[in-house]
């Protein structure tokens, strides 16, 4: 199943799901690191659809700072 359609269909890897499960079915089953796996900021659209925003920077300051900005834009 594709991420798109198993996010739709609540399957485990939604805004709503456990933080870790999500990072586990992501990084084995879609290749994802781990790590960005856990940084997932937001889903989209009205945080339900198969749009994800990332934060996948690397040592850079201040990101959470403009998380909220970040979020409602999205």
């Amino acid at each position: 199943m594709e991420l798109a359609d198993r996010i739709e269909n609540g399957k485990g890897v939604g805004s709503k799901d456990d933080l870790k499960e999500r990072a586990k079915i992501l990084s084995e089953e879609y290749d994802w690191e781990k790590g960005d796996a856990l940084k997932i900021w937001s889903y989209g659209p009205e945080n339900t659809g198969p749009n994800i925003l990332v934060d996948v920077t690397k040592g850079v300051q201040f990101m959470n700072e403009i998380k909220d900005s970040m979020e409602s834009a999205f």
